[in-house]
């Protein structure tokens, strides 16, 4: 897999439309925002992003599809699309737990685990009839042999990241985008 080819198509496809980009990015950064108080307010607010997460991620899987097949037409249509929320929440919570367990035992396979079912919201985002134990297994079919890719690709965004600290998240306006836009685009060629 050719990381830099992904890359490219990414940055193209943040060109064309970077309002909607921007507003997966949006989500995205407020989502990913995690409060490291311990008082009982900001454990309350910690819950409900992460119960956001739950709620937006098959959602924000969808709009990155959309824009990069450019079958995208508005925020509403791409991230409002299925009414199977509830299952969509399910799904989100039980990969997120299947991967912390996996982490109780070791980091190492937590992390693969993590990557393993990195592709459930994509699944999910792309066909609503699949049950949650299939989304899972095509996951981890499709991340067979790809894990250590996916992670590289991780490691490829770390100076955007660097970049976000030092300027206060203002980075992160163009970086989200362009991390989402590359995970689009690896998902759909592996999928393909």
């Amino acid at each position: 897999m050719n990381r830099k080819h992904f890359k490219s198509i990414a940055r193209e496809n943040i060109r064309i439309n970077y309002l909607p980009w921007l507003i997966v990015a949006i989500i995205s950064i407020f989502i990913s925002y995690q409060q490291t108080s311990n008082d009982f307010g900001h454990q309350v607010h910690f819950r409900w992003l992460h119960i956001l997460e739950l709620v937006f991620s098959v959602g924000l899987a969808r709009v990155a599809i959309d824009l990069s097949l450019h079958t995208f037409e508005d925020i509403k249509s791409s991230l409002f699309w299925n009414r199977q929320w509830l299952k969509e929440i399910c799904a989100i919570f039980l990969i997120n737990l299947y991967a912390a367990l996996w982490g109780i035992l070791l980091i190492i396979p937590g992390i693969m685990k993590s990557y393993a079912y990195s592709f459930v919201p994509y699944i999910l985002a792309e066909d609503e009839e699949i049950s949650i134990s299939d989304a899972i297994a095509v996951s981890q079919d499709l991340t067979e042999g790809y894990k250590w890719e996916l992670f590289v690709l991780d490691l490829s965004f770390i100076l955007w990241d660097i970049l976000a600290a030092f300027t206060f998240g203002l980075a992160a306006f163009y970086s989200e985008p362009y991390k989402k836009a590359t995970w689009a685009q690896y998902y759909l060629n592996l999928s393909r």
